[in-house]
């Protein structure tokens, strides 16, 4: 029998898992690691570190599957993007990686806007202009550490750096491609014009293949055989949703960490709005518009850590469930990392709003949960869900609560699915390995069975109103184009 192994980078751990052809999980294993961050504001991860946690994982997860190394079929990637490591022609990294969460390139990005402008570049990436992505951190390599910009061979994200690891190819996706600031989003390549315009080459960036396509075999992983092949993989949140079953009228939401809300698309179309971002999907073709909440399951484990010390998240779920019995007026905004989309409203920080003498803690786990719904609501509005999609497919840690699915539901007025798994990443990664390998067909992949639905019941007509309140004070916060209007 063949097997498969999906492989997860997150941010702060991996996690490595074995299915078989029924892609049925057989062993897994998973380990955190931690950021490294500076007075600066500096966040970076030392780039090794990935290498040692991957072939750890690896290793654990065939041991626990009681299988040899040699009855791997192949390898599926799936990581975060953004970040990026400059490496030298052996695939050494330089330097510490810079991660996505770093901002330090603020003054590059400013540069950016002033030649390019928010809505050339859009039009061009569909990425708004942000010292988060790639070509704002190596526009500050090149002037803050040149001795390190003149070394490097390539610049990697994290699954780039990996597969040229595991293959000695330097290879990336179209998804990963799709978050540097570089990715002609229309075209499916590398735009020329940026990069000559801001003094880099394309040869400094690693080969562009979609996601499922052979990246190479193995050079480099113990325990695994040399005709193991390692599929081109794709940024998490694109593996998550293509495992998750992303398709026409079927859209996915990640209630991770963070929270991203993607649509299935089959052609671009930049030119009409740039509050939500675009990103090239697994098959040629294919796109995804992606609505993101910084904060979304992050918030909750706020209020964990601030009012509930000590305590789990099912204390956290039934005082919220005894809440919505009795209800409440509080409202909160998840802007706990700042502005997001679809507003991107400058000045817009996390915020409770309504809080009384008579506010409890139960109070300020309802808000949160109902907070993110309603962002999750604003994005659909934004990204015209209500024309043609009929369910949302939750998964993330989030999506472990019934209580935040049964919400999600009120609000949004959709039926939400939640998958059999909530590893939905290392699944898709999984798939890709096993499409590379001519196991599975990639117009047709698997997906993750359901294990539940909620249906919109009887809180949509109350949810309704409370959804108006909470974006006209959103408004009355933080947007001053419309204070002006009054």
């Amino acid at each position: 029998m063949s097997y498969y192994l999906g492989v997860d980078l997150g941010t702060t751990g991996c996690r490595s898992i074995v299915y078989d052809r029924k892609l049925t999980r057989r062993g897994e294993s998973y380990y955190e690691y931690g950021l490294i961050q500076n007075n600066n504001g500096y966040v970076e991860q030392n780039a090794d570190h990935w290498w040692e946690m991957v072939r750890k994982t690896v290793k654990e997860s065939i041991q626990n599957a009681n299988l040899a190394g040699g009855e791997i079929s192949g390898v599926g990637l799936s990581s975060q993007a953004i970040t990026i490591v400059p490496v030298n022609d052996r695939v050494e990294p330089l330097c510490n990686a810079i991660s996505w969460l770093d901002t330090r390139a603020e003054k590059q990005a400013e540069r950016l806007l002033n030649e390019f402008g928010h809505k050339r570049i859009f039009q061009m990436t569909g990425k708004r202009i942000d010292a988060a992505y790639s070509l704002p951190k190596i526009l500050w390599l090149k002037e803050e550490r040149p001795e390190v910009f003149e070394q490097t061979w390539k610049f990697l994200s994290p699954m780039d750096f990996l597969i040229g690891k595991l293959t000695g190819n330097c290879i990336t996706d179209h998804s990963m491609a799709s978050g540097t600031l570089l990715y002609d989003i229309a075209g499916c390549r590398w735009n020329s014009s940026i990069i000559e315009a801001c003094g880099l080459s394309e040869a400094q960036l690693p080969e562009l293949k979609w996601a499922g396509e052979p990246a190479g075999t193995i050079v480099d992983l113990p325990g695994v055989g040399p005709k193991c092949i390692v599929a081109t993989g794709a940024q998490d949140q694109r593996c998550a949703s293509f495992g998750a079953g992303l398709r026409p009228g079927v859209m996915t939401v990640s209630l991770g960490t963070a929270g991203a809300v993607c649509k299935y698309r089959n052609s671009v179309q930049t030119g009409q709005t740039d509050r939500i971002g675009w990103s090239a999907y697994i098959n040629k073709g294919s796109w995804v518009t992606e609505g993101v909440i910084n904060t979304a399951a992050a918030c909750l484990r706020w209020l964990r850590d601030t009012m509930y010390i000590g305590q789990s998240y099912d204390t956290i779920n039934h005082e919220a469930e005894e809440c919505m019995h009795r209800g409440t007026g509080l409202l909160f905004y998840p802007f706990l990392n700042g502005p997001s989309s679809p507003d991107y409203f400058k000045d817009a920080q996390g915020c409770f709003y309504g809080v009384s003498l008579s506010t409890e803690r139960a109070d300020f786990a309802l808000a949160i949960m109902e907070g993110i719904a309603f962002q999750i609501r604003n994005l659909l509005e934004v990204m015209d869900a209500y024309e043609d999609v009929q369910k949302l497919v939750i998964f993330g840690g989030g999506a472990k609560s019934d209580l935040w699915c049964r919400i999600i539901a009120d609000i949004t007025g959709l039926n939400v699915a939640k998958p059999l798994t909530a590893e939905a990443a290392s699944f898709g990664a999984a798939v890709l390995a096993g499409i590379a390998c001519g196991e599975f067909d990639r117009d047709d992949p698997p997906t993750i069975a359901e294990e539940k639905l909620y249906r919109p019941d009887k809180h949509v007509s109350y949810y309704e109103s409370k959804y108006t309140s909470y974006k006209e004070i959103a408004r009355s916060l933080w947007d001053n184009r419309w204070l002006n209007q009054i």
